[in-house]
């Protein structure tokens, strides 16, 4: 992976870590700003192979403890989605929306 990459994916974990207070905004398990790589996902919303650039924006992203990332990551296997881990429902989670994300990453 470049440098350039490392990078970007990089400033998406640390802008969505931040914003949501270095914790999963479902269940709420809490980390910290030194434990929050090791304890949580930055978890792209839209699938990031469908929005320009990666859809590596904040409005794209939400933090989740492993358990929850598996949840929501139903969405993108093609497999029933549990209640509460709906991407419109993620999106309502950190006020954001697909066409807010998608704006951001320069689909406007």
């Amino acid at each position: 992976m470049s440098r350039t990459k490392q990078d970007v994916r990089r400033r998406f974990r640390s802008a969505v870590f931040s914003r949501d207070g270095y914790s999963c905004r479902v269940c709420g398990f809490a980390s910290t700003p030194d434990r929050a790589e090791a304890d949580l996902d930055a978890h792209h919303i839209t699938d990031r192979h469908e929005m320009p650039s990666g859809g590596y924006v904040a409005e794209n992203g939400i933090a989740l403890c492993a358990a929850c990332h598996l949840n929501a990551e139903a969405h993108h296997r093609g497999e029933p989605v549990p209640p509460g881990f709906a991407p419109a429902e993620l999106y309502a989670l950190i006020g954001s929306s697909e066409r807010a994300a998608r704006e951001a990453a320069g689909a406007g």
